[in-house]
């Protein structure tokens, strides 16, 4: 019952889930059953008809929505059909059920084997991304299912417990945070899951993120297994923009783990 509280608190403290209707584009909405539960994502892809080269399964962060999602890191490779898929986390926009760190590896995984079994992977590779809270979703699944994932991107990967107790250590008797953080579910917990990555990884970090400052993301980054690569995209901070200057080196990266996962 005690962890259940604190599980409860903790939510409140990282997710910041939203319902409202957001302008979504170009792309094409969807929706996925399963037990109940109904979530919704969203494709963007210029040949639904035809058989992609590319499938990328986006996971956004803790205030972050499928909607916003952009073609990216598929843009950078414009001679291959890339198909891209971005989910909305139970409690954000459409998707069924409350907020909650308890619930989100469990339907982040339905929602994976969903999208996986509707392509060929002799012929599509898999690539998951993710965005600050979405590297802790694409890390777990990317440890279970190795063998069906060809690609791992993370920005800014937060070790949820020491990132929540390094904030708390700000506020007076935040000691007290403690015990809340480390109810934090082993699913969701980078420091747990990287060590069993064996799939070719791309890192991007900000150099000056105030929230997950380079040394923790170091840790995450320390426990993945080679083939990795890292770019530190210097003078932005957590949330920052990627700009001009940053383009070289993280493009450079994305093809090189193309060339890491493309199919023969």
């Amino acid at each position: 019952m005690i962890v259940k509280l604190r599980r409860r608190i903790l939510d409140r403290f990282v997710l910041r889930p939203s319902r409202n209707q957001l302008d979504f584009g170009q792309k094409q909405r969807y929706w996925f059953e399963s037990n109940e539960n109904r979530d919704e994502y969203f494709v963007s892809d210029p040949s639904p008809a035809q058989t992609p080269d590319l499938l990328i399964i986006k996971f956004p962060g803790t205030a972050g929505r499928a909607e916003r999602a952009t073609d990216w890191p598929g843009n950078v490779l414009p001679h291959v059909h890339v198909r891209s898929c971005t989910w909305n986390a139970p409690g954000y926009g459409g998707s069924t059920g409350k907020a909650s760190l308890s619930r989100i590896a469990q339907r982040a995984e339905a929602f994976f084997l969903h999208l996986a079994d509707q392509v060929n992977t002799e012929r599509t590779a898999i690539w998951l991304t993710g965005n600050s809270l979405g590297c802790a979703t694409a890390t777990y699944l990317t440890s279970k299912y190795g063998d069906r994932i060809d690609g791992l991107v993370l920005r800014n990967p937060p070790p949820l417990i020491e990132t929540v107790k390094r904030v708390a250590d700000r506020y007076p008797l935040g000691r007290w945070a403690y015990a809340i953080a480390d109810s934090l579910p082993e699913s969701m917990n980078l420091l747990h899951t990287a060590p069993n990555v064996i799939t070719p990884v791309v890192m991007l970090q900000s150099e000056l993120d105030e929230l997950v400052p380079l040394a923790l993301q170091d840790e995450v980054f320390e426990l993945l297994s080679s083939p990795k690569h890292r770019v530190v995209m210097k003078g932005i901070g957590h949330a920052g923009l990627i700009n001009d200057d940053h383009l070289p080196s993280i493009s450079e990266s994305i093809r090189w783990l193309w060339d890491q996962s493309a199919k023969a």
